[in-house]
């Protein structure tokens, strides 16, 4: 069983705490524009303005650096989609 944990944190310990934290912002993006919206507009139109606010984000903060990363695009994109599809779910099941 240590073996096993010990591929994991080593596994983990490759990924670099930047894309760590360009998740962890997405998902943050995500889930503050869907939450604050979806009380006001329809829900298709909160999911979308969410989706947008973290593209928006993650392409600007790219745009802003000396060297853009096309990976932390995608993280910050992945972020996103940890808030999206429980939502899209939740949508689908009510």
């Amino acid at each position: 069983m240590k073996r096993i944990l010990d591929k994991i944190v080593g596994w983990m310990n490759r990924i670099p705490a930047d894309k760590y934290k360009h998740q962890a912002l997405g998902a943050d993006i995500a889930a503050v524009v869907l939450l604050a919206l979806v009380w006001f507009v329809p829900q298709w139109l909160a999911l979308t303005a969410s989706v947008v606010a973290v593209i928006a984000a993650a392409v600007g903060k790219e745009k802003a650096d000396a060297k853009a990363d096309l990976r932390d695009i995608v993280a910050t994109l992945c972020g996103g989609v940890v808030v999206w599809l429980p939502f899209l779910v939740a949508i689908l099941i009510v």
